[in-house]
């Protein structure tokens, strides 16, 4: 229990009102709670009406951003900028109560790679005998238990009371996947990030920040938390160094690269097999070669990043050669569904860099010819679908197009969007089949021992939502299902896109 004065000292410092419990969701609120009331999109009276719900539930103060026509003998505090100080009040609020040691935190930035590298760090530590909880897009606990997660950064309050409850059950690190939507709304806010991961910046998200700058500087943000002590930068992408001038003085900096000698943790050499790659990297506390059982080339970055972040908590390298071929990575990312005649994977690629990546790493590993099945999701950036065709078009030699999560729109306009400019000489390359279940399916039946089959798009996820109702599927699944039942003899050639 704590008053308001300590919950906010340098704006509340005169209210004594006693505070038991602090809510976001005036449905959640009961007796002696503090509600938050966030505008969000709401307008004012809406805003009014939760307050009041929250009142009569047994809330004993509110802070709002917008003023409320409600008159009560509770405090009703209008603070405009109460979201950038809430994860703040939300951890004065959880670590008063804290009987044990809070938990050592790092935050994983970028367009790509955020599930991978804060996935990794964890294992990594982990593995090292130090239980580490994982926050993001796959799930949220302390590994390898996960809970399904709602978005890929929590709300202030829900991400410090995860913490909370984490270090409660033993946890002694966090890995947390910072994106741009929730540093830019404030999520991560008062949350003591000591070491900071970039890994690179594409194109994504614009019809939410507008401009590629503005999402750079979303991103940037991270790198000016107050308690960072290490940031660790890819110097394969230019944007690092946006990030770089982002840091405080005090704030060391390390870089990783695949080809730059000059970076703190820098690829030396690499040979690729099926069994994933052995490597030889230069860090700043010595050169090491580890064998790490992920497939694919920028797994090696995302690798380069994670112990580099490890380092940054205190991992030795010693412990960190015995923990890397232990690596699992996360669900949904370089998945491998297992097959004795073929390479079949799931990943969650959605934009265009991410899915040159993606056939980029798989390309070596394939003796015949390399399958892609994706979609675009609904409602999203229009400009990246002929985008994400046209990498897949110069990267696979068999392009399926179907269905993501189409949302609102119509699966049969993404489509169309996703076809825009299509090199008329690769139709050959290209089929149209909007099912998702029976693209894979499509790709399945028609590859030959030695092809790859790249399902790619949605990873982890297990639903494909349509016109608001999300309905079960699984690609991983879906990939496993087609390959059982997958016809001995296949003559039918594929189908040229539609005119």
């Amino acid at each position: 229990m704590m008053t308001l004065a300590q919950l906010w000292p340098e704006r509340l410092a005169d209210h004594a009102t006693l505070i038991q419990a602090i809510s976001l969701d005036s449905r959640q609120v009961s007796e002696g709670t503090l509600f938050f009331a966030l505008k969000g999109t709401l307008q004012p009276e809406r805003v009014g009406q939760f307050v009041a719900d929250a009142l009569a539930r047994g809330a004993v103060a509110v802070i709002t951003e917008v003023e409320v026509a409600i008159q009560s003998e509770c405090p009703i505090i209008v603070a405009p900028d109460l979201r950038a100080h809430l994860g703040s009040i939300a951890r004065r609020f959880y670590q008063t109560n804290l009987a044990v040691q809070p938990l050592r935190v790092a935050a994983v930035t970028g367009t790509n790679g955020k599930t991978t590298i804060s996935r990794l760090i964890a294992e990594l530590l982990s593995a090292a005998g130090h239980p580490s909880a994982v926050m993001g897009t796959t799930g949220n606990g302390i590994l390898p238990n996960l809970n399904a997660s709602t978005h890929t950064t929590l709300d202030a309050l829900s991400l410090q009371q995860h913490l909370y409850a984490y270090a409660v059950q033993g946890a002694q690190y966090a890995c947390l996947e910072a994106s741009s939507h929730g540093l830019d709304q404030g999520r991560l806010q008062g949350t003591p990030i000591e070491v900071a991961v970039f890994s690179n910046l594409t194109r994504d998200h614009l019809d939410y920040h507008g401009t590629f700058e503005a999402y750079a500087d979303a991103k940037a943000k991270l790198f000016a938390f107050p308690e960072l002590h290490t940031a660790i930068l890819n110097a394969d992408d230019p944007a690092y160094l946006i990030m770089q001038r982002a840091c405080a003085s005090h704030v060391r900096v390390w870089t990783y690269s695949m080809d730059k000698p000059f970076a703190d943790f820098a690829l030396l050499s690499a040979r690729y097999t099926l069994q994933g790659a052995d490597l030889q990297i230069k860090t700043p506390l010595g050169m090491i070669e580890v064998h790490s059982p992920l497939l694919g080339r920028f797994n090696v970055s995302n690798l380069l990043a994670a112990m580099a972040a490890a380092c940054a908590l205190g991992l030795n390298l010693s412990r960190m050669i015995d923990a890397v071929p232990q690596l699992k990575g996360a669900a949904g990312r370089m998945q491998v569904i297992e097959d004795p005649e073929r390479l079949l994977l799931v990943d969650y690629a959605h934009t265009p860099d991410a899915l040159e990546q993606v056939l980029h790493s798989v390309r070596p590993h394939v003796a015949g010819q390399l399958w892609v099945v994706f979609g675009c999701g609904g409602d999203r950036d229009r400009g990246k679908r002929p985008l994400m065709t046209q990498a897949a078009l110069s990267l696979a030699d068999r392009v399926i197009l179907t269905a993501d999560n189409p949302r609102s729109e119509a699966v049969e306009a993404i489509l169309e969007d996703m076809l825009t400019g299509a090199v008329t000489a690769k139709s050959q390359q290209l089929t149209v089949q909007p099912d998702r279940r029976e693209a894979i399916r499509f790709a399945v039946a028609h590859s030959q021992a030695g092809d790859a089959v790249v399902v790619a798009g949605k990873g982890h996820e297990d639903y494909q939502e349509i016109q608001g109702v999300r309905h079960w599927f699984d690609d991983a699944v879906e990939l496993a299902q087609a390959k059982i039942a997958r016809p001995t003899h296949v003559v039918d050639a594929l189908s040229p896109p539609p005119h």
